[in-house]
């Protein structure tokens, strides 16, 4: 799980006094001179009294873990967000025992759950962050007490927080970074100096990047491991694995099913105008699915841009993966690969003829490592299919994915003098 870095609070704290774009309010229990005017919790409720604890190093405020008190209410700025397309929220808490929340927030008055499946802690005794779009979000503090946004514990454990913010940036928006034209990804399995430096990477070695069982069918980093890297130009998208796999490649399924076995998805969208829509886009939202078994299969998930199908999603089976395509070989601790996914595949495959893609602007990405420990037929969650979010449901609704902006060729800024 990607920690929440303190430049990204900082900025978003910033957006609070209005010196940056995003819209923010923040509820800090730690240092409450960093909270946000009107941005308060809520004490009206009996079923949402909360305690103050010292943990970890920080102040915090922890709720009553049962029945007939799980709640931690918050109240956010009248009309704040109204001039905002999306919001997420982003929770710091103490993970501390083994139980779960949820997030809940207000939709004109209707209480509405942010997350497909609740968070489960891991008792790592350390404080960590859950972020996810509040999709549909309509703030009329019509919560109990007024509250626009709050935790359930879910009775069964306490949960202990330290900061709440609520924004309109998306605290998982990062950058992916262009190919180097001096050094060209070659599909070829071969890692040359300088193709993949700087590139985008995500290290997934954690029992809280499971989707699948909440890290229940994971035993340890030599189980399974893996560091992702991502670069991209305006022809396509070049993804890396290094894999770590106790039973690697077992995977044989179809191109359309190559999610249920050892391989990964990524989930593409090219239209971010709106990062809030909750179903895929015609045309240009893409659910790429690659199976990396013995035959390494691909297929895509997406809407026609035609609408030659109405809206309804289609699955297309791509069979086995082109050579040009994916570059792979096993090692002594499990796999490695090199791999391209041209835009023109995607676009042709949904009959899109006018997106561009290009430098500058932003994309909707999300991904999943997938690993089977068997076969016959291989089981995406015998094993785990681990992500570099806690977001949960990706699969049709982009809102549940990050936003990544695709970076310009970087200049050389002091170039070699003739002879030098």
């Amino acid at each position: 799980m990607k920690s929440y870095t303190t430049a990204l609070v900082l900025s978003l704290l910033v957006g609070v006094a209005g010196g940056a774009s995003a819209t923010s309010a923040v509820i800090d229990f730690n240092d409450s001179s960093k909270s946000s005017a009107n941005t308060q919790l809520v004490t009206s409720e009996a079923n949402g009294k909360t305690t103050s604890v010292d943990i970890g190093g920080r102040k915090a405020v922890q709720t009553g873990g049962t029945g007939d008190n799980e709640f931690l209410y918050v109240s956010l700025p009248k009309d704040l967000f109204k001039n905002s397309k999306a919001v997420w929220a982003v929770v710091e808490y103490y993970d501390q025992g083994t139980d779960t929340f949820a997030v809940h927030f207000d939709v004109s008055g209707t209480d509405t759950t942010a997350d497909a499946v609740v968070v489960t802690k891991h008792d790592t005794k350390a404080w960590t962050t859950h972020s996810v779009q509040l999709a549909g979000f309509a703030f009329t503090e019509g919560g109990p007490g007024g509250a626009d946004v709050w935790i359930d514990d879910l009775g069964d454990g306490p949960e202990i927080i330290d900061k709440i913010i609520v924004t309109d940036e998306d605290p998982d928006l990062t950058h992916m970074p262009h190919v180097d034209p001096a050094h060209p990804i070659k599909i070829d399995g071969t890692i040359d100096p300088g193709e993949w430096d700087g590139a985008y990477s995500v290290t997934l070695n954690q029992a809280a990047q499971d989707a699948c069982s909440s890290g229940a069918n994971w035993t340890g980093p030599d189980d399974f491991s893996a560091v992702y890297y991502h670069k991209w130009d305006e022809s396509g998208l070049y993804i890396r694995g290094d894999i770590v796999d106790a039973t690697p490649r077992l995977n044989d399924q179809k191109g359309d099913a190559a999610w249920n076995g050892d391989g990964f998805e990524e989930f593409i969208g090219l239209d971010w105008s709106n990062p809030n829509h909750t179903t895929y886009l015609p045309g240009t939202d893409f659910h790429v699915f690659l199976g990396l078994g013995e035959t390494p299969m691909w297929g895509i998930q997406a809407i026609y841009a035609d609408g030659a199908v109405g809206d309804a999603e289609y699955n297309n089976d791509k069979e086995a993966i082109p050579t040009q395509n994916l570059a792979i070989k096993n090692t002594d601790k499990g796999y490695q690969f090199e791999m391209y996914i041209p835009w023109k595949f995607l676009l042709d495959e949904s009959k899109n003829t006018t997106t561009v893609v290009k430098a500058g602007q932003n994309i909707g990405w999300f991904m999943f490592a997938n690993n089977s420990k068997v076969i016959g037929p291989s089981d995406q969650c015998s094993g785990v299919a681990m992500t570099p979010f806690k977001r949960t449901g990706p699969s049709g609704n982009p809102s549940k994915w990050a936003t990544i902006v695709l970076d310009p060729v970087v200049p050389v800024t002091n170039p070699p003098t003739a002879g030098q």
